[in-house]
């Protein structure tokens, strides 16, 4: 019996003497060490998105293509109606003190396979400092403007009466994105630009205007100047994001930012105390948006 039970007490013995043995430890995960910051090096802030001024809804219906495809308003984006309108400068305000701001378009062109689609390239102007930018415009819905009695008056001024008569006017909205040349500061443009606009066949497309300097008229989209230009800029090296609102004419949106800006509209005057805020420079002739020329040999 002694035999018999003796080879059961080893086993026990030996499964006793596997259980007593001390568990292998499982390393822990130790956090991840942080990288000292290099000297002179700062963080990238995080990128605040800009607010979206379009919808999924704001497409282009097939009428509305068809408008583009036909209609080439290059010309028009770039604030030029190919008579006395050829400055391509947008002036207004600029954050939340409402300093003066400018931006250029210095080239306007249709994409070859898309004509909803134009590439841009220009400038602005902020306290002295001048950037250059490119990016897209893409039209992004047209609709009807219903104007009463321009079309004829266009006629009546253009002698045109049969083919004006015959004209339609258009507001197109356009989605612009743009981006400044990668420096210290610079900046990334999400905006909406106004065209008020009409055909006529055989024409060029042209400016719905009813404002010069003597007024404006809030029943057109652009206050009557035929473009208007409204949006956001983040800075990428802080991150600061900044609203801003330009026009041909600074007086058609001055009067949502002050409601003094104006002294004399008729003659364009714009209140001294305002020149603290860069608006001593408005009347300067020099075409700050231009490329200087090279010297010559």
């Amino acid at each position: 019996m002694k035999k018999t039970l003796y080879p059961f007490l080893l086993v026990g013995l030996l499964a006793a003497c596997q259980q007593q043995k001390p568990a292998a430890t499982v390393p822990t995960a130790t956090p991840p060490t942080t990288q000292p910051e290099l000297v002179g090096e700062k963080a990238a802030p995080a990128e605040t998105p800009l607010p979206a001024l379009f919808t999924a809804a704001d497409t282009l219906t097939q009428p509305m293509r068809d408008l583009l495809q036909t209609q080439d308003l290059s010309g028009l984006w770039h604030n030029n109606d190919g008579i006395d309108r050829d400055k391509p400068v947008f002036e207004g305000f600029f954050g939340p003190d409402h300093y003066h701001f400018a931006m250029a378009f210095t080239e306007v062109t249709r994409d070859p396979t898309n004509p909803a689609v134009y590439h841009v390239a220009g400038k602005c102007r902020y306290r002295k400092n001048i950037r250059p930018f490119g990016g897209t415009l893409t039209v992004r819905r047209i609709a009807d403007l219903a104007y009463p009695g321009f079309l004829q008056a266009k006629s009546i001024q253009e002698e045109r009466a049969a083919d004006s008569v015959s004209g339609r006017t258009y507001t197109a909205h356009g989605q612009l994105q743009l981006r400044e040349e990668q420096k210290e500061n610079s900046g990334v443009f999400e905006g909406e630009i106004m065209l008020d606009f009409y055909t006529v066949p055989g024409q060029r497309p042209n400016f719905v205007t009813v404002y010069d300097h003597e007024g404006i008229e809030n029943r057109l989209p652009t206050r009557g100047s035929g473009l208007l230009l409204r949006g956001n800029r983040r800075n990428v090296t802080t991150g600061q994001v900044k609203s801003f609102t330009v026009a041909p004419w600074v007086a058609t949106v001055a009067p949502d930012v002050f409601k003094d800006f104006m002294l004399d509209e008729r003659m364009g005057e714009i209140n001294p105390k305002y020149a603290k805020l860069g608006w001593n420079e408005y009347w300067n002739n020099d075409e700050w948006w231009a490329d200087s020329p090279k010297p010559s040999l």
